[in-house]
């Protein structure tokens, strides 16, 4: 029960915030990771050093700060976002807000029959880009990280599925579920950048080692449904751009786990190119890679 506060303190902003427009919601955000990012002193470490390791270590101090400072407010406004999902117009924000491209490679998955896993990250806004996909007819599944309470989790799921999508926590149910979606041609949807859960496999990521959950690959692989890459970031003027696919052409050796870590690899690497240009949009609070007597992560 130690952990009930957080379900009710994001009830009680969905219901004091909720009606809000979206750049009231991420004024707010802005006023609270700022708060978060001087009083934190823990996270702002973790994040600084994450920072660092995906900006390089030549980029100079105050860059990476600044680009930490900018975590966590897009971590805020993470919240923000999914605090205005159920109110929210998706056919009006799609057509205002919201630039897609790729949209063709959900429609070739689906007609064959194949399926597809769209694998995304943390970054820029993939509460948003979901429910753009929504608008334009898609149902998504999406398997996410369970979080404690179990009212919490439940709670978000109820945000994120108000306009069609359907959610449920990684866990034996989930993955079945997933499995039988994609056997029927549907998309099921992962993030790929925390490893919650700690079943990771150790690779290389910007440069450094760490343990990347490798789920999204695996059922992939397992069902022979497409692997879709889907970015989404902020633009200018409370904008979105999202970039779907192309689907990673999947190495099959007949190795199975040493075919899901080629094909991990190759995924990480086109999600670092999105992070490395756009370092600040990455929502994660947490030390990706681990700090080693105050150091920099070992390099390869």
């Amino acid at each position: 029960m130690i952990w009930i506060w957080k379900y009710w303190v994001l009830w009680l902003a969905y219901q004091l915030l909720g009606r809000l427009s979206l750049q009231t919601l991420y004024g707010i955000a802005n006023f609270v990771g700022t708060g978060a990012y001087l009083a934190r002193a823990k996270a702002r470490r973790g994040v600084i050093a994450n920072m660092r390791q995906v900006m390089g270590p030549e980029t100079p101090e105050r860059a990476v700060r600044r680009a930490a400072l900018e975590v966590f407010r897009n971590a805020t406004r993470y919240y923000a976002d999914l605090l205005s999902v159920p109110r929210m117009d998706v056919r009006r924000f799609r057509k205002e807000q919201l630039d897609i491209e790729g949209e063709e490679y959900l429609d070739d998955a689906q007609r064959s029959g194949r399926g597809g896993v769209l694998v995304s990250a943390h970054f820029g806004s993939p509460e948003l880009a979901v429910q753009g996909l929504a608008a334009d007819g898609y149902v998504v599944f999406g398997l996410t990280e369970p979080l404690r309470p179990k009212q919490l989790s439940d709670f978000i799921h109820g945000l994120r599925s108000r306009h069609g999508h359907v959610y449920r926590t990684v866990g034996f149910g989930g993955i079945k579920e997933a499995l039988r979606r994609l056997k029927a041609g549907g998309l099921v949807a992962i993030l790929l950048d925390r490893d919650v859960g700690g079943t990771g496999v150790p690779m290389e990521f910007c440069g450094a080692m760490t343990k990347i959950p490798v789920g999204a690959i695996d059922l992939a692989l397992r069902t022979g449904s497409d692997l879709i890459p889907a970015w989404a970031w902020r633009i200018s003027g409370f904008r979105f751009r999202v970039r779907i696919g192309p689907p990673l052409e999947i190495v099959r050796t007949g190795d199975f786990d040493q075919d899901v870590l080629t094909n991990a690899r190759r995924l990480l690497a086109l999600f670092e190119g999105h992070l490395r240009a756009y370092p600040g949009q990455w929502a994660v609070l947490e030390p990706i890679w681990e700090q080693q007597d105050g150091k920099r992560p070992a390099v390869r």
